[in-house]
């Protein structure tokens, strides 16, 4: 019952069904933690961790966590921001090593993660080299830590010692990968590597990567061949191929390519402020006050207003 309440989203009725509980175990916990967790409701699943950590039961016993309780907690960490996540990230890694709790493809995964998010790139690799076991999981945890870091060189490397040792990659790999290319503005490869998909390892590529790629070109000021891809896209592009395109034109000044590209992005999320901040900040910096103006105006007049502290370039 706790489980499918927390996959329903009604936390609030499965709080009320765990205090009404004689008697919680483990898994009664960890139904609550992962609840929170998969609900995005990341401090309350720490918050309720730590209660658990602290928790004696009627006859005085504690609780021990197990691998899904550890786990679900590691991932609450890597997706909060600030210091405080990391210093709870690193207080379940010395208990998982107190405790000589052995360290599983999914824990070391969710701490590589963990760690890899908090830009902790030591940790990460460290965890990742004591590792005996590893899956295509494990793999990519690296890969996408190092990229997100502007490790980009390392991310690849990762990548052929992963091929050496015969792991099959995924389409989250790719990802990783493509993004690792477009951050270190290696365009040959990344265009290389994403041939390779279907070609050699029979993933097919997905809106994710298409806009990976898009995101590849744009940030090396290829906007030609960026827009002629997203031409020959065997789908429609949805807000987040445009928006990166859109973002390369922000950069490089692509008055023209930014004014198409726009209004696609503008039918597609006729309420989303940040495309009309972006596209009229290119117009303004370009000097084109006019086109500028009547996007506000119609920001306005629709009743769309900009988000306190909202990042244009962030929401791409």
């Amino acid at each position: 019952m706790l489980d499918a309440f927390g996959k329903n989203g009604d936390m609030g009725s499965a709080l009320v069904l765990f205090r009404q509980m004689p008697m919680r175990d483990v898994v009664s916990w960890t139904s609550i933690v992962s609840g929170f967790r998969s609900n995005g409701c990341f401090v309350e699943a720490i918050r309720f961790f730590r209660d658990m950590m602290h928790h004696e039961d009627i006859l005085g016993g504690v609780v021990t966590p197990n691998e899904a309780t550890l786990v679900s907690a590691l991932s609450c960490c890597a997706n909060l921001e600030g210091g405080g996540a990391l210093i709870q990230g690193k207080q379940i890694h010395c208990y998982i090593i107190r405790n000589d709790v052995e360290l599983t493809v999914f824990l070391g995964t969710a701490l590589i993660s963990m760690y890899g998010r908090s830009g902790c790139l030591g940790n990460a690799v460290e965890v990742f080299d004591r590792m005996i076991v590893k899956e295509v999981c494990t793999w990519n945890a690296a890969i996408c830590s190092l990229a997100s870091n502007g490790r980009a060189k390392q991310a690849l490397d990762v990548f052929q010692k992963m091929k050496r040792e015969r792991t099959w990659p995924n389409e989250v790999t790719f990802v990783a990968l493509l993004t690792a290319c477009a951050r270190g503005k290696f365009v040959e490869l990344g265009l290389q590597l994403f041939e390779s998909m279907s070609c050699e390892f029979g993933v097919v590529p997905k809106m994710e990567h298409y806009g990976c790629v898009v995101d590849l070109l744009g940030k090396a000021g290829l906007l030609e061949e960026a827009s002629k891809f997203v031409d020959r896209m065997p789908f429609e592009p949805d807000a987040s191929v445009l928006g990166a395109l859109l973002g390369a034109c922000k950069v490089h000044g692509a008055v023209e390519l930014a004014y198409s590209v726009g209004r696609k992005l503008l039918e597609l999320q006729p309420q989303h402020c940040g495309r009309y901040i972006v596209l009229s900040n290119i117009y303004a910096e370009a000097g084109n006050w006019g086109s500028a103006a009547e996007l506000r105006k119609v920001m306005l007049e629709s009743g769309i207003s900009k988000i306190p502290a909202y990042s244009c370039i962030g929401s791409m």
